[in-house]
């Protein structure tokens, strides 16, 4: 502040010395003199604490919740159409019926090759019981043939052992060869019968060996027959899906608005989402018609577009009303059901959507509307309008400070277009320092600042604050004034950032 006290006297002696050199009004004979400049006389209010209420009324038009054009899937013929425009339809009603044979007979097709399959898995898994009972069966002769094998190896040990004892026998004279000759014979049977056993055991177990790995193939027949049932299965599901298809149900509760149905009309798919496009919702971008439109009405939508100034106040639950001349002359009570957060970057708007229930379905899509979305600002310091000049995107007001006027650059917020917030200000800064080195401080309600004409106020110029007059109400102390629609309850609002800049006055 020094610097700018330091350039102020300078001016002000330098006015002094000026108004010392005009030529002036004297006495005769008395040297020339001139009085310097008379004050102006101002009046001054302090920043009050208020309730600011400000109305941004935007256009705007009703639409139904969900808008659904129905195309077809295949290509096909139309068979029937049940419902027309204006019809109420029900989720899941038929809204018309496709003809495509050549799909019919595709899904039949996959459903016998379902039962094929399935039949091909129960011939695989008799096979596997057939598999299991040879291994069984193999299992068997193993253990019979070593049980022979047991058998004659016992005879062949016994034999052995008396051929042994004959043979001493008959060397002292005691046998006759002939029974040691018949022994030996029988040893001999015995011997051949123990390795022809022993051949079937071999022969059995290479039995049970191919049985085994006959099993093993039939068990992996089963799970590739399985396998296939699962493919012809998913494939009879894709057919049938395509068969489905040639039947067109109503996606929501709803009344159709468009038909383009004719019986048997060559109909065909078509790309791309032509419910996007308000000016012409029945064609699709790739220019085809679709063959029904299902508006769902039982609640509507509002869009509107927030200027970006006011962007800031309005939030999910900010209070409304939405007026339809078409479906009645008074405004229908509302809330911001959603906001789509981020502002648009060509026109600079914030998207917010109002839901209105709407039984009965009478209000009807298409209808023009206008909605006040309604900001309030409680327990703000509040200044005239008045009291606030603007210079550029800056706002400031004027203090006497000393007996002169200054100008105090100062940050607004919501105006109601009487009075407007405002939140910090900040001193005058001094031409040889830099405009970021001046903190901002809030407004606590102590400052003075100067009412009536501004424009005729200068920086320095001498001022005086005239007294009060007995009776008279400042701006300050005026009620203020409630710019609420007649149907809108007062409801606390959650806090916000404030902007810099001016505010604009209500729409």
């Amino acid at each position: 502040m020094v610097p700018y006290r330091s350039a102020y006297r300078c001016r002000l002696l330098f006015g002094l010395l000026s108004a010392l050199a005009m030529p002036g009004c004297s006495h005769k004979g008395e040297v020339g003199f001139t009085s310097a400049t008379k004050p102006t006389s101002v009046q001054v209010i302090n920043p009050t604490v208020r309730n600011i209420v400000r109305v941004v009324g935007q256009p705007s038009f009703i639409e139904s919740y969900e808008r659904t054009s129905v195309y077809p899937k295949p290509t096909a013929y139309i068979q029937k159409w049940i419902v027309d425009i204006g019809d109420k339809v029900k989720k899941g009603d038929v809204l018309a019926i496709l003809f495509a044979p050549e799909l019919i007979e595709e899904d039949k097709t996959k459903q016998a090759n379902v039962v094929l399959d399935q039949q091909r898995i129960a011939l695989a898994k008799e096979v596997v019981e057939v598999a299991k009972a040879d291994v069984a069966a193999a299992v068997a002769r193993v253990k019979e043939a070593e049980e022979i094998l047991d058998k004659y190896q016992a005879e062949v040990e016994r034999w052995d052992t008396e051929v042994k004892r004959l043979q001493r026998e008959a060397e002292r004279g005691v046998v006759d060869p002939r029974v040691l000759l018949e022994s030996t014979n029988q040893l001999k049977s015995s011997t051949a019968a123990r390795d022809k056993a022993a051949a079937t055991i071999k022969r059995t177990k290479a039995e049970l060996l191919s049985a085994q790995a006959t099993l093993a193939k039939a068990e992996v027949d089963v799970r590739v027959a399985e396998a296939d049932l699962k493919v012809a299965e998913s494939e009879q599901r894709y057919a049938k899906a395509w068969v489905d298809y040639l039947t067109l149900t109503a996606p929501f509760d709803g009344v159709i608005t468009d038909r383009n149905a004719n019986t048997f009309d060559f109909v065909m798919p078509t790309t791309g989402d032509p419910t996007a496009f308000y000016l012409s919702p029945d064609i699709s971008p790739g220019g085809a018609a679709p063959i029904y439109v299902v508006d769902r009405t039982d609640i509507v939508r509002i869009f509107v577009d927030i200027p970006e100034q006011d962007a800031n106040y309005v939030h999910i639950g900010s209070k409304a009303t939405v007026l339809a001349k078409a479906y009645r002359d008074q405004p229908i009570p509302a809330t911001v059901t959603r906001i789509s957060w981020a502002l648009n970057m060509k026109s600079r708007t914030l998207r917010a959507e109002i839901d209105l229930p709407n039984p009965g379905s009478q209000l009807l899509p298409g209808i023009y509307a206008y909605v006040n979305l309604i900001i309030e600002r409680p327990g703000v310091p509040a200044l005239p309008e008045s009291a606030l000049t603007y210079s550029g995107d800056k706002a400031y007001y004027w203090t006497p400070e000393n007996g002169h006027a200054v100008r105090t650059e100062v940050r607004t917020g919501v105006s109601d277009g009487e009075w407007i917030e405002v939140t910090n200000h900040r001193p005058p800064v001094p031409l040889e320092a830099p405009s970021d080195m001046v903190p901002w401080t809030p407004i606590d309600g102590t400052e003075q600042l100067i009412l009536g004409d501004l424009s005729l106020l200068t920086d320095g110029a001498p001022v005086e604050v005239a007294p009060a007059t007995k009776g008279a109400k400042l701006a300050s102390e005026t009620p203020a004034p409630d710019h609420r629609p007649a149907d809108a309850a007062p409801a606390p609002v959650e806090a916000s950032n404030v902007p810099i800049g001016r505010a604009e006055n209500p729409l």
